[in-house]
């Protein structure tokens, strides 16, 4: 069964405000992976002319330690071609993404699903989330 929270947004997320900087559509998940967490703390740790970068945190001032981060959500990233496992997936208005599920080792990693929306290349980090879960969250990034 896949449950998602809809967290709350806090004031410092303002998808205008980023955009200003940005130039480009910010695109924000709406649903994450439930891991019992009923709140999820946001940071606008970038916004300039061509892209931004928000993580997400399990506690107040996170700011992206391992510890304490949920994700990040980036737009205009300029990503890397996977290495190792990989795999294409079709988001719900038909976009071609590519997951590329979380490792193990002392901790888990990130599970990562990047697309391209309107020219513009999206980044979706999740702690150790599965490909449906991945594919939720990013759905919920995608105007109705």
């Amino acid at each position: 069964m896949l449950l998602g929270i809809i967290f709350v947004v806090s004031g410092a997320i303002a998808p205008a405000k980023i955009y200003q900087h940005a130039h480009i559509p910010v695109l924000i998940p709406s649903v994450m992976p439930d891991r019992g967490v009923r709140r999820v703390y946001e940071n606008v740790d970038l916004a300039e002319t061509g892209k931004y970068r928000i993580s997400f945190g399990l506690a107040p001032n996170c700011r992206g330690a391992t510890a304490c981060e949920a994700g990040t959500v980036a737009g205009g990233a300029n990503v890397d071609v996977p290495v190792g496992h990989f795999e294409h997936v079709r988001l719900r208005d038909g976009t071609t993404a590519t997951f590329m599920p979380f490792g193990c080792g002392a901790s888990c990693s990130d599970s990562g699903l990047t697309f391209r929306w309107h020219g513009v290349v999206y980044e979706l980090l999740l702690k150790a989330a599965t490909k449906a879960e991945m594919i939720r969250s990013a759905n919920s990034m995608l105007p109705r």
